[in-house]
């Protein structure tokens, strides 16, 4: 499908109701639970939200919508983006996170933050290999239960993602070579997670379902297990005492990496004291 896309704010009640429209359709949901309800996503627009919509000609094919994150941020909260089905795959999702990024350069805004699921594999290409994204935090059980055609039923582990409104240059993808580093998550070939060990020393690849979505509604146990697994890595990759970082997702589009655990910051003591690091706390090379 070849599209021509037009981004531009929307507005008034007319637009607010496709835009809500949109996103139920999205979501799988009837309007009336839409992921925002129409007099939200209006009242957005009409009090300096950001409200974006993707044009085919006279088509909405794409809606994005953010707010501030607190008076006065710098960070423009991007509460949701979806492109219909059809439209998928032709450039509308990039067409409206450019514009969503120069509407925040516009203002003044530094950066925009959103959240996503870490299951979801052509998001984690998209955001980081695609938008060059970064990753601020990991949460577990982020949203209270979402009861849409793609969430229903799924625990709401969530990535944090940042993006540097001056510096918004797509990364390159990296290798998926196993030499370089250790896989400690895979599919199995039938559709279920297989952990491995996870050695200290090594960065990790960290595979993910080919098609999240749908696995979840042909088999949902084998879903929650892929919800758990990846939960299990992430907390051992960026929980606190963790000290790594995830430093891309692969070039074949499947595997999310983690670098080598960053050596402990020497803590400064009192003139006339050494400078030590704590006893016990070892970085790989």
């Amino acid at each position: 499908m070849a599209v021509s896309i037009e981004v531009r704010e929307l507005h008034g009640r007319d637009e607010a109701e496709a835009a809500t429209s949109l996103l139920a359709a999205v979501w799988g949901t009837p309007y009336e639970s839409a992921p925002i309800p129409g007099d939200v996503v209006m009242s957005i627009g009409a009090w300096g939200g950001c409200l974006l919509g993707a044009f085919d000609g006279d088509e909405l094919v794409g809606v994005a919508v953010g707010i501030a994150a607190a008076p006065h941020s710098d960070t423009l909260a991007s509460l949701i983006a979806g492109v219909l089905p059809k439209a998928a795959g032709t450039g509308v999702g990039r067409a409206l996170k450019d514009a969503q990024r120069r509407w925040a350069a516009e203002r003044d805004v530094a950066r925009i933050e959103w959240t996503y699921d870490p299951l979801v594999r052509r998001n984690a290409h998209f955001n980081l290999n695609r938008l060059g994204v970064g990753i601020a935090a990991f949460h577990v059980e982020h949203y209270p239960p979402i009861p849409d055609g793609i969430n229903e039923g799924d625990p709401t582990d969530r990535l944090l993602a940042r993006w540097d409104v001056r510096d918004a240059a797509p990364r390159e993808a990296v290798d998926d070579d196993a030499t370089r580093a250790v896989v400690v998550l895979e599919e199995d070939g039938r559709g279920w997670p297989r952990l491995h060990e996870r050695p200290r020393d090594r960065a990790w690849l960290v595979g993910t379902p080919a098609d999240i979505e749908s696995l979840r509604r042909a088999d949902p146990e084998a879903g929650l297990a892929w919800r758990h697994a990846m939960r299990e890595v992430f907390l051992a990759g960026l929980g606190p005492d963790a000290r790594r970082a995830v430093t891309g997702f692969t070039r074949g589009g499947a595997s999310w990496r983690f670098g080598v655990p960053r050596r402990p910051r020497p803590r400064c003591q009192a003139r006339g004291h050494r400078v030590h690091s704590r006893r016990g706390l070892r970085a790989g090379p």
